[in-house]
């Protein structure tokens, strides 16, 4: 109960082990993995605000014994600014709790703290919303990259009776990690398209452990419903796909990490004044996860942000 009222605060602002069992398996779902980037809010603006999301893996499903539900909140403070008229930077700061749950006997294990803070910059190449011409359609394409510092408690040889020994279940990489991005926008009249994609590259961390680059895109279609010159409210439907490529120790694959995942989505963003508030549903289509080993499940994402 304690722990249900913690996450549900958060929320508003593994050892899994192999077939010889004495060694750390890596079928444990990806908390280490690419994030949601989704739809800015007013991506011309800045702003500060909360991020919240959930997502779960079942792992080891061909197992009866090690079979495992591995559940991942996230609260992130976020913010924007324009430092110059077309160079945007944003921070992410998460506080993560990771939960793992012993489908057989019931056993829970757990890690919670602070991860992995990012820093990116964009480029805002074209913006047409704020210029003066008259257009048919309005773009708006912003392009960067940033870095992920190693923040986040990363302990991989960690065995206990409450923690889990599993690179992907830690609160970071343990490594400084690079990402590239790009945000486009395109909109007719009351109709629109939003696509985000990131790419991230890893690098060894201090233990020889690299985890493999990660890709995510989404692509949404966006309804703009004005109700005055207020409050708008943007529902949207969409896809994404998030592919990672295998995590190496000692540069030597582990086969039973990587894969790939597709999401259907659907979501709404709203605007009242200075004030903005977006969920988002987040369904598997399709995947191919740690051989066949990982299952991911549906997922939330939800944001309260203010504009400034």
């Amino acid at each position: 109960m304690i722990k249900a009222i913690q996450i549900f605060i958060l929320s508003i602002f593994i050892i899994i082990i192999n077939q010889t069992n004495t060694l750390a398996c890596e079928v444990c779902g990806c908390g280490n993995g690419g994030s949601f980037f989704g739809i800015l809010p007013q991506s011309h603006k800045g702003f500060v605000g909360l991020r919240y999301s959930y997502k779960s893996y079942d792992s080891h499903l061909s197992s009866v014994n090690l079979k495992a539900r591995e559940d991942f909140w996230k609260t992130e403070l976020w913010a924007s600014a324009y430092p110059f008229k077309k160079v945007q930077v944003l921070a992410f700061v998460p506080y993560l709790i990771n939960q793992q749950t012993i489908q057989k006997t019931g056993k829970e294990l757990h890690l919670n703290g602070l991860g992995d803070i990012t820093a990116l910059a964009n480029y805002n190449v074209i913006n047409t919303v704020n210029d003066s011409a008259s257009h048919r359609f309005n773009h708006n394409l912003l392009v960067g990259g940033g870095v992920k510092l190693p923040t986040g408690k990363y302990k991989y040889d960690l065995l206990s009776d409450t923690e889990v020994a599993n690179a992907n279940f830690q609160l970071g990489t343990g490594s400084i990690d690079f990402l590239l991005n790009l945000v486009y926008t395109i909109r007719h009249k009351d109709w629109g398209l939003n696509y985000d994609f990131s790419y991230k590259i890893n690098t060894q961390n201090s233990d020889n452990y690299q985890f493999g680059n990660r890709l995510n895109t989404n692509l949404s279609l966006l309804y703009f419903k004005k109700f005055n010159s207020d409050f708008t409210v943007i529902p949207n439907v969409g896809i994404s796909f998030e592919n990672a490529e295998l995590d190496t120790k000692n540069k030597i694959k582990n086969t039973q990490t990587g894969g790939y995942s597709t999401f259907g989505s659907v979501g709404v963003e709203s605007y009242y004044k200075n004030v903005s508030f977006g969920i988002n549903y987040q369904k598997p289509i399709m995947q191919d996860l740690s051989e066949g080993e990982l299952n991911a499940n549906a997922r939330l994402n939800l944001h309260f942000t203010v504009l400034i």
